[in-house]
């Protein structure tokens, strides 16, 4: 259970506005699976294995570019899939508690901060704003605008 320090911002928030900044939406939602832009699961081998999948098609699987035998390149090449256009995604539940990919949305956030910031669409509040100018020492355009005569 995560609690809301004053002056700080729940991870869950960051996750939210970061989502709804890049228009994504996550499910682990098992009628998904082929009704997404990408999908992030796990097989096995014939001999037991556990491999990973990240594929935009999971009819059709390219085995030496869309399988990955471990687990820790899975959040990275997420992301990746992000920055490609992906905006809709079906995580196996396991792989997204697992591999660390609220870590990777929060890590999204603060690249996205200032565009977060400045993002007119977003349910963001004026108290989150002044929040996230102060923490990560963003400039108030108010100041930034200012002449010295």
């Amino acid at each position: 259970m995560k609690y809301e320090r004053e002056g700080h911002m729940l991870d869950s928030r960051m996750i939210e506005l970061v989502k709804n900044h890049l228009e994504i939406s996550i499910s682990t939602d098992i009628s998904d699976f082929e009704n997404v832009d990408c999908t992030i699961y796990n097989e096995s081998t014939a001999d037991g294995y556990d491999v990973y999948v990240i594929t935009n098609d999971p009819r059709n699987v390219s085995v030496c570019e869309e399988v990955y035998y471990y687990d820790h390149d899975l959040a990275d090449q997420f992301t990746e899939q992000i920055r490609y256009g992906d905006r809709t995604f079906y995580v196996d539940g396991d792989i997204y508690d697992d591999c660390y990919f609220e870590d990777k949305l929060i890590e999204l956030f603060v690249e996205n901060v200032e565009d977060i910031i400045e993002n007119e669409e977003l349910d963001i509040t004026l108290e989150e704003i002044n929040y996230l100018k102060e923490e990560y020492e963003l400039e108030n355009e108010e100041a930034d605008s200012t002449e010295v005569v």
